[in-house]
């Protein structure tokens, strides 16, 4: 029978069942393999504020500012983008929703068009971009149209989030899920936060938000936004919301703590006093079109997904730039799969690897940013090293994915960055170490030691000296570390 968008009438179906998600959920399949998708910010402030470059200088009512957009212009671009799947905002705080909603409406007081745009956007996304394959998301909020003041006054918005407002937010989440059923491949929810802003979400708000996000199609993928941190969150989502300012982290394996592993952070560049802050929704490429391929090849080799925020225009068209860099992914994700191991034979050649501190219990960050990322110490480039930062005497670690009978390590310094003692040690299990070699009174040459065959997975290159500033070798730096059968 069909269920009515009565708000207490909803409460009571919504409490019937529950919201949890399956562990290593097989509905993430889809999602896995599609590798990276496009995140874009669709937005009043944005694309109806003549004072940004999304606007294209015009402003007009919200209601015709959605009449505008050109969907088959938009899933023209996807598709040269190569997009696996769609984030789409729906809104963000404010009332100006890209669809038709009832339930809003009501709530509410405001009349269609006034709030909720009379036009179908979602409908009309989901039909341009299903005739080129490619799945729709939606970008979803826990707070609502928290910055509009009559919604509020109406609703009875608090924070903590009360309850009873949240009932009433649920019931305009799921008229949208159940009027679009398997339309909506997913949703990715901000403002869910435990702490932050004081919202106050725990597990029963949480699991009231997720029944709804699940109506009309149970199947359905969730990620809820703790804020900008890559973890597993709740018992309610799919996979991880993975908010963070730069690509940077990289999984060990699909599944985080029995969620799919997901990031997301944006293409644009950093431009203080922007409306969304940092690179969100900016123009430009703050990475080359090598660097986020290699970065996507990485995560996605793991079973990671990556979703990448770029500029939208009001009439639906991408930042130029933008577009050639997210054309060129798919081409270099197929040459990178293709390409042998460098050299041949290394099965440490692009595995995930980790900076960690010389005990192996702390992971830390990267020194100087960017340029010296884990991954640039098994790409194979000789021009490139990883190299950690906050601690003299660190530990290089790379997953080979799968226990191999290893019986050859070798790493290859920087010339100006190397450790003059060191051990390294493999593991099956990422418990039990095996130390394979240890050597002292190293001047930087490239370490290659052979040893009985042992079955691996892990392997560690930890630097023991230096072990502070002023001293021979200054900092170990990984220019590569290959492992062989």
């Amino acid at each position: 029978m069909k269920r009515y968008l009565i708000d207490w009438m909803l409460c009571a179906g919504l409490l019937a069942w529950s919201s949890s998600a399956e562990t290593n959920n097989p509905a993430t399949d889809w999602f896995s393999r599609a590798g990276y998708g496009v995140f874009v910010h669709y937005l009043n402030e944005l694309q109806n504020n003549p004072e940004t470059v999304q606007s294209l200088g015009r402003s007009t009512a919200w209601d015709a500012c959605v009449r505008e957009f050109d969907v088959e212009r938009f899933a023209d671009a996807m598709a040269e983008a190569g997009a696996g799947y769609v984030i789409f905002t729906t809104h963000q705080r404010t009332r100006f929703l890209i669809a038709p909603n009832a339930a809003f409406d009501r709530a509410t007081g405001y009349k269609p068009g006034e709030a909720c745009a009379t036009r179908d956007l979602i409908e009309e996304l989901y039909q341009a971009l299903h005739k080129r394959n490619i799945p729709l998301m939606l970008y979803w909020t826990g707070n609502g149209p928290s910055s509009d003041a009559m919604a509020n006054a109406a609703m009875g918005w608090t924070t903590p989030v009360s309850k009873a407002w949240l009932t009433k937010w649920a019931a305009v989440t799921e008229e949208y899920g159940v009027r679009y059923g398997d339309k909506v491949a997913g949703w990715w929810v901000d403002g869910c936060y435990a702490k932050h802003g004081n919202l106050g979400y725990d597990g029963e708000k949480l699991g009231i938000l997720a029944r709804a996000l699940k109506a009309g199609n149970p199947r359905r993928i969730i990620g809820l936004n703790p804020g900008v941190e890559l973890t597993a969150y709740s018992r309610h989502e799919d996979f991880t919301a993975g908010e963070q300012n730069r690509f940077h982290e990289l999984p060990l394996r699909r599944w985080l703590d029995g969620e799919q592993w997901h990031v997301l952070s944006y293409l644009g560049a950093d431009r203080p006093g922007n409306y969304l802050s940092a690179g969100w929704g900016e123009p430009g490429a703050r990475y080359s079109k090598r660097e986020l391929a290699e970065y996507v090849f990485a995560a996605h080799q793991a079973g990671g997904v990556v979703s990448i925020d770029v500029l939208l225009y009001r009439d639906g068209g991408l930042d130029r730039s933008q577009l050639e860099v997210l054309r060129s992914l798919r081409p270099a994700l197929a040459a990178m799969r293709a390409q042998p191991p460098v050299p041949p034979g290394n099965l440490a050649f692009r595995k995930p690897a980790l900076l960690l501190s010389l005990d192996g219990t702390r992971e830390l960050p990267v020194n100087g940013g960017g340029p010296h990322m884990p991954r640039l110490g098994v790409d194979g480039d000789p021009g490139t090293a990883a190299l950690a930062s906050m601690e003299w005497p660190w530990t290089y670690e790379v997953d080979l994915l799968a226990a191999f009978k290893l019986k050859r390590v070798r790493v290859t310094f920087s010339k100006t960055g190397f450790a003059t003692r060191l051990c390294i040690r493999v593991s099956a299990d990422r418990q039990s170490w095996q130390t394979v070699a240890e050597a002292a009174n190293l001047a930087g040459q490239p370490f290659e030691t052979t040893f009985v065959p042992a079955a691996a997975r892990y392997v560690r290159v930890s630097a023991l000296a230096p072990d502070g500033p002023d001293q021979p070798g200054r900092q170990m730096a990984v220019v590569e570390l290959e492992a062989y059968e």
